[in-house]
């Protein structure tokens, strides 16, 4: 480790639920992103929920992050050095987390408010759900600057098979599944998340999805990217982890139907430019 991990405040671990409320840890994977590394601590310190701890897994970077992150002293936990991508610098940030629910905010990715961790906490704690759910699953406010679009959160159901229905902005996902289910497959380059979460629900992940936007997602990552190069490349990544996680001949059957239409739709989608790839 070329890196060196710093402590913030003290985050207790332990095996089960001891209070009424979880604790959280934001792990943040970040390289050559200044600007949006700074917003996105900035974002989480200003929380008005007290125990969370910010996990902050830098690849090496080369644009003063790292003098930035030593500037921040206990406030921060995090590592700067190279990895081997984006699900491997989230898996090391997994492996730091003594927080009972994760969440994953990349570089540039902000709260909706300051209350939004309190508003979290109030729905596992105050309803007896924590140390119950495995994912609390919200909706995601995508930004493209002139326009949003809301990714909502849905159960694990049918829908699941065919696309990803949590963003990743809005899952916490409690500490205990990782450790059951692993982290996430680094040979999955974009759509790490959705392999994991199909992963998830295989396993019989418990999931609840609320209706309430958690997160703002600025349309700048990978997975927004919307030529058609990029696109293909998630798209291809989608039906291979598709077919990985199908749990009968049928629905790789309909898996099969599915992408001979929707590829082309999308491709044809991407080449004149309309909305999000």
């Amino acid at each position: 480790m070329t890196g060196s991990e710093h402590g913030g405040h003290t985050l207790t671990t332990h095996g089960g639920p001891a209070t009424d409320r979880p604790r959280f840890t934001i792990v943040t994977a970040s390289f050559n992103a200044l600007a949006g590394l700074r917003r996105t601590v900035e974002n989480v310190a200003a929380q008005d929920f007290p125990d969370v701890e910010h996990v902050i897994v830098d690849g090496g970077s080369s644009d003063g992050s790292r003098e930035y992150l030593e500037s921040q002293g206990q406030k921060l936990r995090w590592i700067s050095e190279p990895d081997e991508g984006i699900a491997d610098a989230l898996n090391k940030g997994i492996a730091m987390a003594r927080g009972d629910y994760i969440l994953v905010l990349q570089a540039e990715d902000v709260f909706v408010d300051a209350t939004s961790l309190s508003s979290v906490a109030r729905d596992l704690g105050d309803t007896g759900r924590f140390g119950t759910i495995d994912i609390a699953a919200y909706e995601v406010i995508l930004d493209f600057g002139d326009r949003t679009v809301l990714r909502k959160a849905r159960p694990l159901g049918w829908l699941s098979s065919f696309k990803m229905t949590c963003p990743h902005q809005g899952m916490f996902v409690a500490r205990s599944l990782y450790a059951r289910i692993g982290s996430f497959d680094a040979s999955y380059r974009v759509a790490m998340d959705y392999e994991w979460l199909l992963r998830a629900r295989n396993a019989g992940a418990r999931l609840l999805a609320f209706s309430r936007p958690v997160a703002i997602m600025p349309a700048t990552g990978v997975s927004t990217q919307t030529g058609w190069s990029s696109v293909a490349r998630r798209l291809d990544e989608d039906r291979r982890l598709q077919d990985q996680h199908a749990t009968s001949g049928l629905q790789k059957m309909a898996s099969g139907v599915f992408w001979s239409v929707y590829k082309p739709f999308k491709q044809v989608k991407a080449r004149i430019g309309s909305g999000p790839g």
